[in-house]
This record gives structure tokens, sequence and C-alpha cells, in this order.
């Protein structure tokens, strides 16, 4: 009886996860496979194993339909919306009379989930009436007790970014994730957020680039690298093309001090902390407005793909994932089929601490072991930007090559402090504060880019994440107008909604 248990169990398993296998084939970039995944499928099936202990069938029943209506609502949201499901969406409940009075008009879009999700009921429906297995009495209180761990584990959490929709993870982890977070933090609190008007995106006409190349760096303070004065020489070629007409740079604050809520903040060209419309729909994604213009999208990654909270969506038409030096990253430009244009994001992990780890022992310029820790912070820091320096050279030198106008953009997702009096003492980043969130803006175009495209690279005036990516946006064909603008920016702390507190600053001042 047992062994037939477990067998019981895997083909339960596989009933709840079918949905998921036949919707990857419909949407390639629903799901991107990382080793971690194996801990989901235990857990999966470590539940599917206590469900059929359940006496009661229709208990049973009601187990399997909670998992499987999981997985439904996370496929119905990316066939409608091209996007995962936010916990900040499960507020909008109140609003499913509108939903199903639109799916009539939208069924052609949403009827494979719809269809999937009827199959698997009448599936589990039979298995789960005929399947022998062991039974346990009170199986129903430690399955709801197991459930119920999300929600209460994540009262303890002060940041979202767990429970944020991944790309690496089964459609039912993911809702079950967001309704975590959702019940944790948000069902009993007094809606009094603020409203924000939404924003309006505008198609350009206007030439595009036949490549626009995003670097996405990590923990770079624009303040240590010697480009912008630094009397350490950690850009030496960077400080090379200063005058170069092809290259503009300056420097502005990171929309937030943390990767997790900078890089999908960047992306989604978020402006206001407490503004959850830019994450939850897609207009103003900068993978989905690059895919509007015909872009093959390309997500490359020496991060985990934990940090980036649901951006890529179905908006990346090649995500990968490397484990190694970030040159990896520079590397990649030499597969791609460069005859058809391209919009590439190459996103490093160098600067992040420990250093040294990320950065190769031959860019070792600033020797640092066996010092004292302020001088071992120091100088293994300034290794790696020498390290980014190098990376950047080696990006802009492969633009030159191909053909027709190119781009590149970089940026990192914040700054990084080394102890100074200025920066308090403090190392790392993750403070709530100026300091850490100081980072370069850089854009070097290939000297066949027409002026038409060039002319809206003017930094003068830009002092913001938020600026940039709107830069970005509109090398992309895009202007993206914010009708809550007014002349104020923010850097967000460790909450992507703005729960764990912002800064605001203008051109003038920091404003806190």
């Amino acid at each position: 009886m047992l062994k037939r248990h477990f067998i019981n169990a895997f083909i339960l398993t596989i009933l709840f996860l079918f949905p998921d296998i036949l919707f990857m084939l419909i949407h390639k970039n629903f799901f991107v496979f990382v080793p971690s995944i194996f801990k989901e499928l235990a857990a999966l099936y470590l539940l599917s194993f206590l469900i059929l202990t359940v006496q009661k069938y229709w208990i049973r029943l009601i187990f399997a339909l909670f998992i499987a209506t999981l997985s439904f609502v996370q496929l119905f949201h990316f066939s409608y919306f091209h996007s995962y499901l936010m916990p900040y969406e499960i507020g909008l409940a109140d609003q499913i009379p509108e939903i199903i009075d639109t799916l009539a008009d939208v069924i052609r879009y949403t009827y494979v989930p719809l269809l999937l999700y009827l199959i698997q009921i009448i599936a589990l429906s039979l298995f789960l009436r005929r399947a022998q297995a062991v039974r346990i009495k009170y199986m129903p209180l430690f399955i709801l007790f197991l459930l119920l761990i999300g929600p209460i584990s994540a009262i303890k959490r002060k940041r979202a970014y767990i429970y944020l929709p991944k790309a690496t993870s089964f459609s039912f982890k993911n809702t079950f994730n967001a309704l975590s977070w959702y019940i944790a933090k948000e069902a009993f609190k007094k809606q009094n957020k603020p409203h924000f008007k939404p924003y309006k995106v505008t198609k350009l006409k206007k030439p595009l680039p036949q490549n626009i190349i995003v670097v996405m760096g990590e923990s770079l303070n624009a303040k240590y690298m010697s480009l912008f004065g630094y009397p350490k020489e950690s850009t030496p070629y960077l400080d090379k093309l200063k005058f170069a007409p092809n290259f503009h740079y300056t420097w502005g604050y990171s929309a937030g001090v943390t990767t997790d809520v900078s890089v999908p903040t960047f992306f989604a060209l978020k402006r206001e902390p407490q503004n959850i419309t830019p994450l939850v729909k897609p207009d103003t994604n900068l993978l989905h407005l690059a895919k509007e213009q015909g872009y093959k999208t390309h997500y490359i990654t020496t991060q985990n793909l934990f940090v980036i909270g649901g951006v890529l969506s179905d908006f990346s038409d090649v995500t990968k994932v490397f484990h190694g030096y970030d040159e990896l990253l520079a590397n990649y430009l030499d597969t791609v089929d460069f005859n058809r244009s391209n919009f590439i994001i190459l996103h490093q992990r160098n600067s992040h601490s420990p250093y040294e780890k990320y950065t190769p022992p031959r860019f070792y310029q600033f020797p640092f072991k066996d010092l004292p820790y302020k001088g071992y912070m120091f100088h293994s820091y300034l290794n790696s930007v020498r390290y980014t320096d190098y990376i950047l050279h080696t990006v802009f030198q492969k633009a030159d090559t191909l053909p027709g106008c190119s781009v590149v953009f970089f940026t990192s997702d914040h700054g990084e402090m080394m102890g100074d009096k200025d920066e308090g003492g403090r190392f790392g980043h993750v403070y709530l504060g100026f300091a850490d969130a100081k980072v370069p803006l850089l854009i070097y175009y290939t000297k066949s880019c027409p002026i038409q495209i060039t002319k809206d690279f003017n930094l003068s005036s830009v002092i913001s994440h938020y600026q940039f990516g709107k830069i970005i946006a509109k090398t992309l064909g895009f202007a993206v107008h914010n009708p809550n603008e007014d002349g104020s920016y923010y850097i967000n702390g460790v909450g992507i909604a703005g729960e764990k507190g912002f800064l605001r600053y203008t051109k003038k001042g920091k404003l806190q």
C-alpha cells in the first residue's frame, strides 16, 4: 500500500504541473529553468503525498482544487496581461465583475488556461476518487497548518522581493507567494494609499538604432570612479573617452538602495515609490517597449533571477543566467545574430561584496590582502571598479563592430559605501540614504548613429534613474508622459512599494 501511495503522489504531482508544462510550450518566456526548481518539485510532491492521506474525498478534492486554482490564476493573468501576478493586484479582486464582463472579448487570448483548468479539474476529481492510498485521520489540519506558514512567515518579512513572481518558479508557487504577502501585509490594512494619474506612452516617428545594449552594473558608486574626478585611477578606459563626441556621462541617484527594488523600478520606468501600476501593467516596461518595436530582446545576467521581480514577464526572448566573471556577459555578444535588431540587457554581478570574489585576479591593481578592514574593503572595491571599466571597454569595442547604429547605456542598480566620513562610516548599501545611491549614467554610441537619434542624449539635466530610463524609452521610439511629475525624484528603501520609506530630491537639493 505504501509503495502505491508513493506512486500516486507522483501522479498527483504531474497532474498539478501539467498546465504549466503545456503552457511553457506555448509561452517560451513563461519559465526559466534553474536547479533550485527541484526544491519546489520536492515541496509539491510532499504536499501531494499528504493530500492523498486525507480520509474524506471531498476534503482531498478541495485541497487539490486550491493548488490547481493557484496555477490557473497565474496562467490566466499571464495570458491576458503577459505579466506575472503581483501581490498588490490581489487587492483588486473587487473588480472581478468588470473582468468577467470583458472576458467575452478576450476569450480567444485566454482560452488555453481556461481549457487546461477544466481538464485538470476533471482529471483531479477522477484520480482522487479512485486513488488507493494510506489514510491519516487529522491530516487536513496538518496540511492547513503547512499552507498557513506562507502568510505567517510573510508577517515577519520586511522585504517583498521573495514574494514577488519569478520566472524561475512554477505558477502555483508564484500565486501562493503573492497571496501570502497580500494576506500578511495588505488585507487588513486601511487603504489610504495615494492616487496616481496613469502614465501615457506615445509612439514617436523617428529612426531607431539597430541595436541597443543596456548594461546594468552592481554596487558601483560614481564617487569612486576616476571618470568623475576620483584621484585614484579606477576607470582608465572611461577616462580616455571623456572628450569623445560619442560618449556622454553624468551621475545621478538610483531608484533604490537594493537590487531587488532598484532593477525592477528602473526597467518599469516607475517614478513614485508607492505607485505600483508600472509594476503591474507593462505599458512602460522597457523590454515590452523593445518588443513593440520588433527588437529581439535578451536578458543576460550573472545574478540570480530572483532580484528582478517579474520584470521579464513575456518580453524577454532570450533569458540566460551565467555563473562566473562578468566578462561572460560581454562575450555573449559574440553569439547574437546582429543581422536583425536587438535589445540586450547585460546585468552584472561585479562590485558586490566580497569584491575579490567577482573580480579576476589579473585586475588586482590595488593590493588589499592582509590590510586592515577599511583598506581591505576599499582596495578590493577599487579593483572591482577597474574590472567594470574593462567590461565596458569590451562592450563598447564590440558595439563598434556591429552593423548600423548601436547605442550602449550603462548605470548601476545602486552605489556602495566605503566607510568615508560623508557616508557616516558605513560600508556596503541597503541604508536608505543618498551616499549609497550615487550611480554613473553613461551613454556610448557608434559613429554611424544619425543626429535624429543622438540629439536626445543630453544628460545635463538628468539626475535620476527615472530620467535615464526615459531616455532609453525615447531611443526605443516612445515618449513617456507622467502627469505626476513635479520636478522631484525618489530613492526607494527596501520595499518596492515604498512601504519601507523613501527619499525625495530635486535638481536644487535633497528634500528627504
